[in-house]
């Protein structure tokens, strides 16, 4: 997966509202019955964090990406915000199109 343009498209989701961050509005996020839900997390979140995104995103049907390029400054940076440990694409035709991206690279 291009890590890069991967980052490219969250700014951009992020500049149209459509990029979810922060504990709350994630684990709303995952209660939705919406397609194509996708999380990302840092490269250096912590393994709890870790542990516990990956367990909330199986029980609520949503794809777990850890990123193996960019930790949470990279990741904050791609989106407005500092430190940011794990985001979320609330938008079903930008998130298909990340999946469809990532299946054409290869998977996670």
């Amino acid at each position: 997966m291009d890590e890069k343009k991967l980052m490219s498209l969250l700014g951009i989701g992020r500049k149209a509202n459509k990029v979810v961050f922060g504990k709350d509005q994630l684990r709303s996020y995952l209660r939705q019955p919406v397609k194509n839900k996708i999380l990302f997390l840092a490269s250096d979140t912590s393994a709890s964090i870790k542990e516990g995104w990956i367990s909330r995103c199986k029980s609520h049907g949503a794809r777990c990406v850890l990123l193996k390029e960019h930790d949470r400054i990279a990741l904050g940076k791609a989106i407005g915000k500092n430190n940011i440990s794990a985001v979320a694409i609330s938008d079903g035709g930008l998130a298909e199109e990340i999946s469809k991206m990532m299946t054409q690279a290869g998977g996670d």
